[in-house]
């Protein structure tokens, strides 16, 4: 028994480490969202597009949070004809990776 403790602790720990992804998160700025609708309408927009997680827009700053599922990668091309298709202007854009 005192054998098994230790062994199933490390398979644990190997399996929570195994699994430990990173993602890619996009912060762009959105020009022209006044109203809830609008930051539905981007947020529609974008969750259209492969790979996307989440999507968070932010009125009062002008900024859209993009978080992309594991084995995606961002297309910021995508991303902007996205919120260019739902009327609204992108800006500038921020990348990083975030560890699940």
């Amino acid at each position: 028994m005192r054998k098994i403790v230790p062994l199933v602790l490390s398979l644990v720990f190997m399996s929570t480490v195994a699994f430990a992804t990173e993602h890619q998160v996009v912060e762009i700025e959105v020009t022209g969202l006044a109203c809830p609708f609008c930051a539905y309408s981007v947020e529609k927009s974008i969750k259209k597009l492969p790979g996307v997680n989440c999507v968070q827009v932010d009125l009062a700053n002008g900024e859209v949070r993009i978080e992309m599922r594991a084995d995606h990668t961002v297309d910021l091309e995508q991303v902007k004809h996205a919120i260019l298709n739902a009327g609204f202007t992108p800006g500038e854009a921020t990348m990083s990776t975030v560890d699940e």
